[in-house]
């Protein structure tokens, strides 16, 4: 069985509406950009017939799960992914598709070992939807900044794509259940001193949103609180972080060392 090149994780909840129309869209671009690529849609509980509405496909699988939130069905879908790049989107399809390939390139080329979608990034286009919603989100993205992940000032963007190794350990190292997953991500990412890229995403469709604004900001806030702690405390600890950082950095003063005798073997020629 080979692998694919990338798995496109989709949480779904009370979808049915749209999930069909945007699996069917993920899998013609892979089509079209002659990209090896699987989806994965978790239906996280959905009583609408969200797995039922999803045509069979040989490059689509659909899990079903218990009701118990964003952060614990992408648990699930990166768990079963195996494409050598991992990445997760909302089941509506938001910023579309047109940002995997420069997300891929970043990590193949680059050696990026994350790219997140940022919505305050020049080049971005995003509309806000209510004022309660709009002031919430912002008071949250300033908590996050402040309390967790630093200088990234857009958390919550449903786009975030990751190199395959890095995803079975940061997503097998995660807690949260809820939405504030998206933020522990990056703090995991962050503290193990990640390579991260964020790109600029543009808001292409929205479906109604799940999301109850103050409840879900609390529980949020809630998480956030919850994360501080289990870094603390030591669970978040990932010796196979560790490894993988030591390694890159042995490759490259090694690789540094070869192009430097290479470079100084020929100015000997030069002189």
């Amino acid at each position: 069985m080979t692998t694919p090149a990338i798995s496109l994780v989709m949480p779904a909840y009370e979808s049915a509406g749209y999930i069909e129309t945007n699996v069917a869209r993920a899998t013609e671009f892979f089509a079209r950009a002659a990209i090896d690529g699987e989806v994965i849609v978790v239906d996280d509980g959905s009583v609408d017939g969200t797995a039922e509405a999803i045509h069979p496909r040989s490059n689509v699988r659909v899990i079903r799960v218990s009701h118990g939130g964003k952060g614990a069905a992408l648990r699930v879908g990166m768990a079963a992914a195996t494409g050598e790049i991992r990445a997760f989107t909302d089941g509506d399809l938001p910023y579309g598709m047109e940002p995997l390939p420069l997300a891929m390139s970043y990590i193949r080329e680059r050696r990026y070992h994350a790219v997140i979608g940022d919505r305050t990034l020049p080049g971005s286009a995003y509309e806000n939807t209510g004022l309660l919603r709009t002031a919430v989100s912002q008071l949250a993205s300033f908590s996050f900044r402040t309390l967790v992940t630093g200088g990234i000032y857009d958390t919550q963007c449903g786009f975030k794509v990751f190199r395959g190794d890095v995803a079975k350990e940061v997503f097998g190292l995660s807690r949260v259940r809820g939405f504030a997953i998206d933020v522990e991500l990056i703090y995991l990412l962050l503290k193990y001193r990640l390579d991260l890229k964020r790109i600029p995403v543009r808001l292409e469709q929205n479906a109604p949103s799940s999301v109850h604004v103050l409840r879900d900001s609390a529980a949020a806030f809630r998480d956030i609180a919850t994360i501080r702690w289990n870094w603390a405390a030591g669970r978040y600890r990932s010796p196979a972080l560790t490894q993988l950082l030591q390694d890159e950095l042995i490759r490259d003063v090694e690789v540094a060392g070869r192009r430097f005798a290479a470079q100084g073997h020929y100015d000997r020629r030069a002189r």
